[in-house]
């Protein structure tokens, strides 16, 4: 099962989980079901709800790489 941040990076941009279905042409239960209910998404929607977002991927779906970004941006500075 995948950990999913998408709530947080949708909502942090300011983004409504209708107007995610309508970039992502995917329907607004399946956007609930995957913030709320743990759903994993197609390989095809995983890239489609990234991309109407504008990130990486591995930002929204697979927390363990972001807090090894965090981690090593925290090292560095």
């Amino acid at each position: 099962m995948l950990n999913n941040r998408l709530r947080e990076v949708r909502e942090a941009i300011g983004m409504s989980v209708s107007e995610l279905a309508r970039r992502a042409k995917t329907t607004r239960q399946t956007i609930t079901n995957i913030e709320l209910h743990g759903q994993e998404p197609s390989g095809l929607l995983l890239i489609s709800i990234s991309e109407a977002l504008n990130k990486d991927p591995r930002e929204i779906f697979f927390t363990n790489f972001v807090k090894h970004v965090e981690q090593n941006e925290q090292q560095t500075a």
